[in-house]
Formats: C-alpha cells, structure tokens, sequence
C-alpha cells in the first residue's frame, strides 16, 4: 500500500477531511461530533487506525504482520498500526472503513 494510495482512500469517505495532527495528517469526520480515524507517520510510512479492541484484534489475528496495537496507552483502547508496505488496499480498506464507521457522531 502507497501512503497516497491510503490518503486518497482516506479522503474518499463520506464528509472526510484532513487536517494536521501534532505535525502528521489526521482524517477526520466533518461535521460536528465526527472524530479521527485516521492518522498518518509520512516518514516511518504507517498509518494508525482508529479501531475498538474487537476490530483490532481480528485484525491482527489475521494479519500479523500488517496490523499491530499502537505501542501506546493507545493501543490498549484500539489504535491499530498499519504497516503500508506490509498491507494490500484489498485489506486495509475494509479496516479504513470499520475505523470511518467508529467515527461517525453518536446519535444521543
């Protein structure tokens, strides 16, 4: 997977943006209440989604290599690291997608 490869995915999610995060891009929902979902380390060329520990479990059951807990208190609750080099879009897009989807505003 190309970094611009998963940026262009990123921001073909309904009412994604990107915006800066701590110096890297973050993809975020729009509109009010919509969180991140994405973010992006340019130079080590990995992405974190922002998954729920059931998803990313799974995910990393099923690809090792490709997807591994954040090593931070992060990762405990979800953020999943995404090797690029290591992952095919025929992977990481049904992942982009359950991370846009865990995004979205919460209803009240």
């Amino acid at each position: 997977m190309d970094i611009g490869k998963a940026r262009d995915l990123a921001l073909s999610m309904p009412d994604a943006e990107e915006r800066d995060h701590f110096g890297n891009p973050s993809y975020r929902i729009k509109t009010k209440g919509g969180r991140v979902f994405m973010t992006q380390q340019i130079e080590a060329h990995t992405a974190v989604l922002m998954l729920n520990t059931e998803q990313q479990a799974e995910l990393h059951e099923q690809h090792p290599t490709c997807f591994i807990p954040h090593p931070s208190k992060w990762g405990e609750k979800g953020a999943t690291l995404v090797v690029l080099d290591a992952v095919s879009e025929k992977n990481f897009k049904p992942a982009l997608e359950l991370a846009w989807l865990g995004a979205l505003p919460r209803s009240k």
